[in-house]
């Protein structure tokens, strides 16, 4: 038997009967397809209907079908609309992060040359402080929890090794930049310092797959110097 051969099929708002040979695709959009048996295809796309194939004919590379449902749509605009609240609220969260992080640098950069200098002699030391600094608080933040008295001391515990590790963050960005920055850019006003400064850490933050290590690892080492420092200061008060 000898079969019709085209290209391609294309309808729209119609429906599509193939009984001979499409070389490459049939592209139905608003409408059904029915593939009769004597059909021979390559891809068969529906969009918006149904795909009929009672011969079950085998196309080469398949066929694909979406329908376009008013359900599928409102689930579709759903979600392209939860994906766009989390990439702006991401792009909220780290131009906030820059403008703190460069203000309270810029704001402190005379306070921090101490948590500097332990970060030069004993950072792996540091990061383990903070470590174990970090679990010590989660622990008592738990048990403080179970209690409706304790719930407030949690809460302020949680704000305190919040703030604490903010403060300690400061040190371990200016460690870094002058580690893995040029001495060109080091040389920059302390507020254009602090600014790149912020820029990288918040760039690191954003990066797939090591985000979530980037976080723990400033996080950790800057709690360390927050206890490290106090300690210190206390120390010396006391004495």
């Amino acid at each position: 038997m000898n079969y019709r051969l085209v290209d391609s099929v294309f309808a729209l708002s119609t429906d599509a009967h193939i009984g001979g040979a499409v070389r490459d695709v049939v592209l139905v959009i608003n409408g059904d397809v029915y593939l009769e048996p004597t059909a021979q295809t390559d891809l068969v796309i529906d969009l918006g209907g149904q795909v009929f194939n009672p011969a079950t004919v085998t196309t080469n590379t398949g066929i694909f079908r979406l329908s376009l449902t008013s359900q599928f749509v409102n689930q579709l605009f759903i979600g392209l609309a939860m994906i766009l609240g989390l990439w702006l609220a991401r792009l909220i969260i780290s131009v906030s992060g820059i403008v703190l992080f460069t203000s309270l640098g810029f704001l402190l950069r005379k306070r921090l040359q101490q948590g500097v200098s332990f970060l030069h002699t004993a950072s792996l030391r540091l990061f383990g402080i903070g470590l174990a600094g970090a679990l010590m608080m989660l622990g008592l933040i738990i048990l403080l929890s179970f209690t409706v008295v304790g719930i407030p001391l949690a809460i302020l515990l949680f704000i305190v090794g919040i703030i604490a590790i903010l403060l300690g963050i400061l040190p371990v960005m200016e460690y870094i930049g002058h580690q893995v920055l040029s001495p060109r850019l080091l040389d920059y006003p302390a507020l254009s310092k602090w600014f790149i400064f912020a820029i990288g850490l918040v760039a690191a933050l954003n990066l797939p797959l090591i985000e979530v290590i980037v976080l723990l690892g400033v996080a950790f080492a800057g709690l360390g110097v927050t206890l490290t420092t106090g300690w210190i200061y206390f120390k010396e008060r006391k004495f």
